[in-house]
């Protein structure tokens, strides 16, 4: 019973704000040209009907990297394929326009059929990041957040990472990650948004599938809101032990993270 209800406590903390996301458009000020890594995405798997959500690379694909020329882009994208990490390198003739990249693949490029015409990518520089916004090659929608080779990203706002869950507070009672049996969660946040990835019991023996919830935010006057259909609802984050530790107070429920 106590499982239960320990559930119903965080599924309703969970409910109180509603997750949003919204694209991002126009150029920036800062060149383009130079290497750039993929640090954060916004994507969905699409195979298995996974909602979107935000990530951060795997080992294999935290090896590729966009380099931009001043007309060509030259991908050289790492992809796993079962175990095996593969490399498909591209070169990509490139134009800008309207806060989009157009391109096609180059006469030079090693992959690919050369000339094809590509969907154009939305692109903005924000800050010292590259915002990517275009259709993946499983057609859905995929937003993608690249940091330069050599650019110092300690601005960063604090949330900017991997959060472990640790513990919970929730009726009165702390319950280590893990107690009740399956109880476990992390947060992998960007600089425009972050999901929470969690799984709940679903009665005293079994537990439920994972979910997860995606948030757009903003941080104003060193407060956090969830954004969603033009609507700022506040989010009670708060940091402790030099920005390691981040907290999380929804409803009397107290989640507990350790960045990672």
């Amino acid at each position: 019973m106590k499982k239960l209800i320990f559930s119903a406590l965080v599924a309703t903390a969970l409910c109180l704000f509603s997750c949003g996301k919204d694209d991002d458009n126009g150029g920036g000020s800062t060149s383009l040209n130079g290497d750039w890594y993929l640090h954060t995405m916004y994507n969905n798997s699409g195979s298995n009907g996974n909602p979107m959500s935000w990530a951060f690379p795997d080992d294999c694909a935290k090896r590729g990297y966009r380099s931009f020329s001043d007309t060509q882009i030259k991908e050289e994208w790492y992809h796993l394929e079962g175990s095996e990490c593969k490399y498909t390198p591209f070169i990509l003739d490139y134009t800008l326009s309207n806060g989009e990249i157009n391109y096609s693949v180059a006469s030079n490029s090693p992959n690919g059929p050369k000339g094809k015409k590509m969907k154009p990518m939305k692109y903005e520089i924000k800050g010292k990041e590259l915002i990517l916004t275009f259709e993946n090659n499983l057609g859905f929608q995929e937003t993608n957040i690249l940091h330069k080779k050599g650019v110092d990203y300690s601005y960063l706002d604090p949330l900017v990472g991997v959060w472990k869950l640790t513990k919970i507070e929730a009726g009165g009672t702390t319950y280590p990650a893990g107690t009740p049996a399956c109880f476990t969660g992390y947060i992998a946040a960007s600089s425009i948004g972050f999901s929470l990835y969690y799984t709940l019991p679903a009665n005293s023996t079994q537990c439920q599938d994972g979910n997860v919830e995606s948030y757009n935010y903003v941080k104003e006057g060193g407060k956090y809101y969830n954004v969603s259909n033009g609507q700022k609802v506040p989010l009670p984050f708060s940091f402790s032990n030099n920005n390691q530790t981040l907290t999380l107070s929804l409803g009397g429920t107290t989640m507990f993270f350790q960045k990672q």
